[in-house]
């Protein structure tokens, strides 16, 4: 993992809320046309199919992801858990987060791994449609942006901006997901062939943002903690 800046924050005010600114032997297929992918599983026995996640779902864990962005990057824990607890976010967290914001002296490293998560972050508000372009994948985000779009900075509650959310067109989803995939490969075999990577990539960002979109795209099923990266 990168080195990021552990003194940096998002903002500075009278509150937090100003302050923050495939598998071998099963059967992988990815249906561009129909916008699906189909993985057969127990020698094609059961099939689990990817489904993009709904509108709703994917803006609650903007939102869980922001608070914990947050206090990454400098924000004071017990403002952040306050916030999430006050608009019923709290429930959206996964297990790990609430692990980390309910440690009273979390490591470094810890830090440093939930902000790069702003990478993630950025994915997911763009399938929101709150973000027209994402930076190329050697270009870190600027979590500046975030103020403008997300409560309690933006002029729309938390409960507003889940009920209206809606997200972008499927193709543009899955034809992101395909990019992701092809550039974290393109990062990897670099690395285990010991070359220079290659233009315009940087792994530890296009990891964070494969991830994103894997969840966004339902990939495996699986939920947010245990959403694989494969190449």
């Amino acid at each position: 993992m990168g080195k990021a800046d552990p003194n940096a924050t998002l903002a500075t005010d009278c509150s937090w809320a100003v302050q923050l600114t495939a598998c071998i032997g099963n059967v992988v297929v990815r249906l561009s046309e129909a916008a699906k992918r189909e993985i057969d599983v127990n020698d094609g026995e059961d099939t689990v199919e990817d489904e993009i996640r709904p509108a709703q779902e994917v803006a609650r864990r903007s939102l869980a992801l922001f608070a914990v962005v947050g206090a990454a990057l400098g924000v004071p824990r017990d403002e952040v858990i306050s916030w999430l607890r006050t608009e019923g976010l709290w429930g959206a967290l996964t297990s790990h987060e609430v692990a980390y914001l309910e440690q009273t002296n979390a490591p470094r490293k810890a830090h440093i791994n939930f902000g790069w998560q702003s990478e993630r972050l950025i994915v997911l508000l763009w399938a929101l449609g709150k973000i027209q372009e994402l930076p190329d994948s050697a270009t870190q985000c600027d979590t500046g942006v975030f103020k403008s779009i997300l409560p309690p900075f933006a002029r729309t509650s938390a409960q507003a901006f889940i009920a209206q959310a809606t997200l972008i067109d499927e193709d543009s989803l899955w034809k992101q997901a395909d990019y992701y995939l092809e550039d974290h490969w393109k990062a990897r075999d670099a690395q285990l062939h010991e070359r220079s990577m290659p233009p315009g990539i940087d792994i530890e960002i296009v990891q964070e943002r494969h991830h994103a979109i894997n969840w966004i795209t339902g990939y495996d099923g699986l939920p947010w903690d245990e959403v694989t990266t494969d190449t």
